[in-house]
């Protein structure tokens, strides 16, 4: 009976290992699927390309970087290389415009898929052979390995309360009461200037006839351990939008709390010609998404600007584009601005919700104009198509505006 007892023991504990490693494998594929998916839903940001772009961004994903990354059976094998034996599949994703029709919740199963500017959903089904030991033994499984796949579906979610990561710049509504685009007419370019009391206004760039004026929200860090000059944080604000914080009020511009302007950026006499230090730095920065050579002497002198210049990289397309679905970027051009009850430097403003813009090329110059007295520069109106890097939900009660990228499945 010992013998008998012994052996069923060793053969169940080789079943169980086997079963085991079936499930760690299923759930490395899984991880795999649900990085994939993650990565190609950021890139939808309602243009032509961003199926291609984030075709291109779910396959980086499934690869190892530096020997770590996403991998399964133990993390020894890399998705789409497999061994002698074993073989696995980078799936390309598919594409949808309802969450429905990408989990298949829907009565007729899967949607039918969308492509380019339509695309707000990313599926991701992921196959992978598994490796097996003991239930090789079993005649169904003499290949000694067996099928595991899963499938994630991420998208771009309902209207955040909170964003997280945006550029600290406020614009009053036009029309208070309009809740879909708050007056802004969707494809127009607007040239933006820094508020300034008295006459004349500042005179606009190129076609963009129609001006808006613009303020900087305070969002200067005092806590921050790193980077931590003002005109650094001026700098990477305009780079990079609003870093993270401990201080989550530092990090995020929430809907109905009120905003103050950043203290050195009140508005200055029309009349002058010099630019304000505070809203140049800042323009420093926002060119720097077009330029990391910082060949201007104001923007070269800023603290830290040669470190953080070429982190992250300019856009992947720089062009002067008339319509936003034929923008061939990453979303680097495309930044998320607070949409207020009224600027004001001296009370407080009210956030109402968040809209977002493309930056354009100033004209007669490579890229923007740090220097630039009133401080413009050019940009489209296109809504809110392109995901925020973080957000969170609440009770704002907001119908239209930015989402964040989730993972629905």
């Amino acid at each position: 009976m010992l013998v008998l007892l012994g052996t069923a023991m060793i053969v169940f504990m080789g079943f169980a290992f086997d079963l085991g490693r079936l499930y760690l494998n299923r759930a490395e594929v899984k991880t795999i699927a649900n990085a994939m998916a993650l990565a190609a839903a950021q890139n939808l940001i309602g243009t032509e390309l961003s199926t291609t772009n984030a075709a291109a961004a779910a396959r980086t994903a499934a690869r190892s970087v530096d020997g770590k990354g996403n991998r399964y059976d133990f993390g020894g094998i890399t998705l789409g290389e497999g061994t002698a034996n074993l073989t696995s599949e980078v799936p390309e994703p598919s594409f949808y415009d309802n969450m429905a029709g990408a989990t298949g919740e829907g009565d007729g199963g899967l949607g039918q898929q969308a492509s380019g500017s339509a695309a707000r959903f990313a599926r991701i089904e992921a196959r992978a052979d598994a490796p097996l030991t003991f239930f090789a033994l079993l005649l169904m499984a003499s290949d000694r390995k067996v099928p595991v796949a899963a499938a994630a579906v991420a998208g771009v979610s309902g209207p955040v309360c909170s964003a997280c990561g945006i550029e600290p710049i406020a614009l009053a509504a036009p029309t208070v009461d309009d809740t879909v685009d708050f007056g802004f007419v969707r494809g127009t370019r607007y040239t933006f200037y820094y508020q300034c009391n008295g006459q004349p206004i500042p005179a606009p760039l190129g076609d963009a006839t129609t001006r808006l004026q613009y303020l900087l929200l305070n969002r200067y860090d005092t806590d921050a351990t790193t980077f931590n000059t003002e005109d650094t944080q001026l700098f990477r604000n305009g780079n990079n939008g609003i870093p993270a914080s401990t201080n989550l009020t530092r990090a995020c511009v929430t809907i109905g709390v009120p905003e103050q302007v950043w203290a050195t950026a009140t508005p200055r006499l029309c009349s002058q010609t010099a630019p304000n230090p505070s809203v140049q730095q800042f323009l420093c920065g926002l060119n720097n998404r077009f330029d990391t050579s910082l060949s201007d002497a104001a923007c070269s002198a800023i603290t830290d600007s040669s470190t953080l210049s070429g982190a992250p990289p300019v856009d992947t397309d720089l062009t002067d584009v008339e319509d936003y679905s034929a923008y061939a970027g990453r979303g680097r051009r495309v930044i998320t601005v607070s949409i207020v009850d009224i600027l004001s430097s001296s009370a407080d403003m009210n956030v109402l919700g968040f809209r977002q813009f493309l930056v354009i090329p100033n004209p007669g110059v490579p890229n923007l104009s740090p220097t630039d007295g009133p401080g413009r520069f050019i940009a489209t109106y296109i809504g809110n198509p392109a995901p925020l890097k973080q957000g969170r939900f609440g009770s704002c009660g907001v119908t239209s505006g930015p989402g964040k990228v989730v993972l629905h499945q």
